[in-house]
């Protein structure tokens, strides 16, 4: 859940999984983030809040500024989950044309394909 929040202190930790920052903020919510916030200290920024454990009697929290639409957070790449679908179309389209031996161009190809995807969709 994203909200308005002011920093109070960050401070950069070193450890042998990588680099996180811990986080208080004006508030007195403590927690730590991935995202290097010192330049914002101080000021009025939206950050991302998670809940995390409780730890020594004190809750913490996640914050991470908020991704932009249509980005993705993470190290790896959203999961393109029509690709076999799409490969699949566009070799049933090559070979349709293989085996009715005519001449056709790319447009024709891709509008085959577009169909046998169409197909491949209802099932």
């Amino acid at each position: 859940m994203a909200e308005k929040c002011i920093i109070k202190t960050c401070v950069k930790k070193e450890t042998a999984k990588g680099v996180f920052y811990t986080i208080e903020l004006s508030d007195g919510r403590k927690g730590s983030s991935f995202d290097d916030l010192t330049q914002k200290m101080g000021m009025e920024i939206e950050l991302e809040v998670k809940n995390s454990k409780e730890f020594e009697g004190v809750m913490q929290y996640y914050f991470n500024l908020p991704k932009a639409p249509g980005q993705q957070g993470g190290k790896f790449p959203e999961k393109d989950w029509t690709y076999e679908k799409r490969k699949q179309s566009l070799i049933c389209a090559i070979d349709a044309i293989k085996l009715t031996d005519t001449k056709v161009s790319t447009n024709n190809i891709i509008s085959l394909s577009n169909e046998f995807f169409t197909y491949l969709n209802q099932k």
